[in-house]
């Protein structure tokens, strides 16, 4: 795979893969904190849709073979995450609030 690694010559920039890798971590916690404010501003679809898009981006992260770093010790956070929004989506259907599709 070639990367460019002088890039002065254009505009543009490079993401190492553990720097893409540690911004989809930071996008579940930011989604979780959505999910829940989601629910405060009456926007009940939302919390399940962001439930399935990190429940995907969890099953992403566990196949792969990280070593026992800071990337691995923060992508093993991803479940608590997933916890968290399944949460809230089980309150949504417990006080009927679910959109039914």
């Amino acid at each position: 795979m070639k990367v460019p690694v002088n890039l002065k010559d254009r505009d543009a920039f490079h993401l190492t893969i553990e720097e893409y890798l540690q911004s989809l971590i930071s996008l579940v916690d930011e989604l979780a904190r959505l999910a829940r404010n989601s629910v405060t501003l009456g926007d009940y679809s939302r919390p399940l849709r962001i439930s399935q898009f990190i429940k995907d981006l969890h099953a992403g992260f566990q196949i792969l073979n990280l070593k026992n770093d800071s990337l691995r010790k923060r992508s093993d956070g991803i479940k608590y995450r997933v916890k968290e929004v399944e949460d809230v989506v089980y309150d949504l259907s417990l006080r009927n609030l679910v959109p039914k599709s």
